[in-house]
């Protein structure tokens, strides 16, 4: 047996930064990976995938809607998924070299294989070819992630009805697409298929989209999907599935019926916990395949931290990485009161983008706060012309007392991008003057806070306040 510190299990974001991290602190750490590439979902299978898909889709859009004479833009009918991707391929080998390269700088010895609990403090790492291997580790960060969860009701067969894995796989752009889903993962693929020139019909429980969301921002989301002709079935589920010939017959539970030539489910995602045998180490998943956890990323079992998409919201790669820093600092004597920062921005890869980063209207009315509101319009910023996607806005919501900035909501071209902004000045005690004084370059789509800003500022006054800058040694 090959005794170890920390034994962290998944390479994705959260196994990754945590294995590193547990190295940086002089810890001796063995990181067990069950694919032959190291990056898990982010890498592989969702994240740098979708996206590369969708900057394709992005660019087709863009290109149609810049008005260039003499250029034709359109998808052949014969062309693949996986082709659509372009750069998808070039991305993930430097996203592989990368996570080893650091991995080994950081003395993070690698295994190949799927591992399990033999009891609370040694992992069986079972070999491709058939053999094993057990490890002893003082501590394990648990990081395997999730897949997508497959409702027994449809049958994912990934010839007419597919995952939003498996939609990648596609051999061809299909005429229509029904998608079962309205989350995060249903509303990208709705809008990149949409973008496409695929007629997208979406069919979701909620009576509105990412209900999570901002209202303002998820309700200006549906109505960019209706300019883009999706088609939104509400407030009701797919009760059926009827393959035909050529499409696959979708009856609702509202009693109406569409027709569509592949299905996409979207139905969340799940666990991977059923290799791990967590009852040999005194622990027990939820229904969703998913890890109990409290601040510190620590489960039930003391010296067992997991993180990442296996421990639920948000379940971004971003707060993963996060995640997986503070489980290592508090297991190996770093910084052991580090906490996942209150400020998490959202990045959700729509068409449109949006990002979100902050409190929501909702949730100011909610707590009783008051609140202004300064909105600046992407239709008419300049770099949103330029570009081709002149959709879209950014909202900041700021306390009227003081200026302070409360929230940030962005609609719009690298929305992704843009709230960082409001995040950083958010996180720096800054307020609205900072914005309203500030010099942005021209023509760019961050100069939309100085406006935003203004519009704020000017609703306050006619309130009849006035902006008391805050006092940033008092607020520290």
């Amino acid at each position: 047996m090959l005794s170890y510190d920390v034994v962290v299990i998944g390479s994705g974001p959260a196994g990754e930064n945590g294995a590193i991290q547990a190295a940086l602190l002089g810890k001796k750490v063995a990181l067990v990976e069950k694919e032959a590439v190291p990056g898990g979902a982010s890498a592989n299978t969702g994240t740098i995938p979708s996206k590369a898909l969708r900057e394709t889709a992005l660019a087709i859009q863009q290109a149609r809607s810049r008005d260039a004479h003499g250029i034709e833009v359109r998808v052949s009918g014969t062309v693949t998924v996986p082709e659509l991707m372009g750069r998808r391929g070039l991305v993930t080998a430097r996203e592989h070299s990368r996570i080893r390269s650091a991995l080994n700088h950081a003395g993070v010895e690698m295994f190949r294989g799927i591992a399990s609990f033999v009891d609370p403090h040694t992992i069986r790492v079972s070999v491709p070819d058939g053999g094993q291997q057990d490890l002893h580790a003082e501590v394990v960060l648990l990081a395997t992630g999730t897949r997508p969860f497959h409702p027994p009701q449809y049958s994912i067969d990934n010839a007419r009805v597919y995952d939003s894995d498996s939609i990648l796989m596609l051999d061809r752009i299909p005429r229509s697409l029904a998608i079962l889903g309205g989350g995060v993962a249903g509303c990208e693929y709705a809008s990149i298929f949409a973008a496409l020139g695929v007629k997208v019909a979406i069919i979701d429980s909620k009576d509105r989209l990412l209900p999570w969301l901002d209202a303002e921002l998820s309700l200006a989301m549906q109505d960019s999907f209706d300019v883009l002709g999706i088609t939104r079935h509400q407030v009701t589920r797919a009760l059926k599935l009827e393959r035909g010939e050529r499409d696959v017959l979708v009856t609702l539970a509202d009693e109406s019926r569409l027709v569509a030539e592949k299905v996409l489910v979207a139905a969340g995602r799940i666990g991977n916990v059923e290799a791990l045998n967590l009852a040999n180490a005194g622990l027990k998943a939820t229904d969703k395949g998913l890890l109990d956890v409290n601040s510190h990323y620590q489960t039930a079992v003391p010296h067992v931290y997991a993180a990442g998409d296996l421990v639920g919201f948000p379940g971004l790669a971003s707060s993963s990485m996060e995640q997986g820093r503070v489980a290592m600092n508090h297991a190996c004597g770093g910084n052991r009161k580090q906490k996942l920062p209150e400020l998490l921005p959202v990045g959700i890869y729509t068409i449109p983008e949006i990002s979100s980063v902050g409190e929501s209207e909702e949730a100011l009315k909610a707590k009783g706060r008051d609140y202004v509101i300064g909105r600046a319009s992407l239709v008419e910023n300049a770099r949103a012309n330029l570009v081709g996607e002149a959709v879209g806005f950014l909202k900041v919501l700021a306390d009227p007392a003081n200026g302070a900035i409360l929230g940030v909501h962005c609609i719009g071209p690298h929305a992704s991008d843009t709230v960082h902004l409001g995040q950083a000045v958010m996180a720096l005690g800054g307020d609205l003057r900072y914005f309203a004084e500030t010099v942005f370059n021209y023509p760019t789509l961050q100069e939309a806070y100085k406006y935003a800003a203004f519009d704020a500022l000017d609703r306050i006054r006619d309130r009849g306040g006035n902006v008391t800058p805050i006092d940033r040694a008092a607020a520290k």
